[in-house]
């Protein structure tokens, strides 16, 4: 499977509509959420199956549940969503001649099409090879954290903060770049396209980053010593200050760092 890190929103289970949230309730009461083992078990299996088999509807969802303190939060996996999103992706990328190559069930496909036209949102976003710059800008390297799973080979890199917090620093960084840096649009409309769907949820909800998969690309020691999203901080407080000089070397330390990981997803 191709190695992917995530973007995670839990959101509050009061922040659900009255439906979603008794079934979200109940859920939580009698199965409690699963474990991160049975997550990617289930992404790996559900995902690829709903793009190459007509095979919808008989899933009962599931999701990772968090407590903060006495608050419960939920992501779901919103596995059929999210396997339409990678549709619509897929095939910008690719001629739509070679499409029943890759994806033969005519019937899964005009599925995921109706799927993706509804504009339902995913609590997960999913980037394979790399972690994408513009995630790092939803939060401060004081939110970074590195944990050594028991009988881990490497440790397990995660950052977490508020959705109010995050689009809070998006838009700062919108600003900043659109007021500094000339032929920025490709910058801005990955930040723009990021701020909304963050804006999307509950302001209380954590959004988490997890490396994943991607993070066993790397050797323990870099990712102890990984520290883009500082890197990241540095070049926009640069370019606040009207140092680009500054703000671009930063930039281009934690640019380097994954440029050869993010190479591999073109080869692929």
């Amino acid at each position: 499977m191709v190695p992917r890190a995530q973007l995670r929103v839990f959101s509050p289970l009061d922040s659900f509509e009255p439906e979603e949230r008794q079934r979200w309730e109940r859920y939580v009461r009698t199965r409690g959420g699963l474990s991160r083992r049975e997550v990617a078990e289930a992404e790996e299996q559900q995902v690829t199956a709903r793009l190459l088999r007509a095979r919808f509807g008989g899933g009962a969802e599931v999701a990772l549940v968090r407590r903060a303190g006495k608050r419960v939060l939920v992501c779901p996996l919103d596995l059929e969503v999210r396997a339409a999103h990678a549709l619509a992706t897929f095939r910008e990328q690719v001629p739509e001649s070679v499409m029943d190559a890759f994806v033969p069930d005519a019937a899964a496909r005009d599925h995921l099409e109706r799927v993706s036209a509804t504009a339902r949102v995913p609590h997960i976003l999913d980037e394979p090879w790399a972690v994408p710059l513009d995630w790092f800008v939803a939060f401060r390297p004081r939110e970074r954290h590195v944990t050594e799973p028991p009988g881990a080979t490497r440790p397990r890199i995660t950052h977490l903060t508020t959705c109010g917090q995050a689009v809070r620093r998006l838009e700062e960084a919108i600003d900043v770049v659109e007021t500094t840096v000339e032929d920025s649009e490709d910058v801005l409309a990955a930040l723009a396209e990021l701020c909304a769907w963050v804006d999307g949820f509950d302001p209380l909800s954590l959004l988490e980053l997890d490396y994943g998969r991607v993070a066993a690309m790397l050797t323990p020691e870099q990712l102890r010593d990984d520290t883009t999203c500082a890197e990241v901080w540095e070049a926009i407080e640069a370019l606040r200050s009207g140092d680009l000089l500054a703000a671009a070397a930063a930039y281009g330390v934690a640019r380097a760092r994954w440029t050869r990981w993010r190479a591999k997803q073109q080869a692929s």
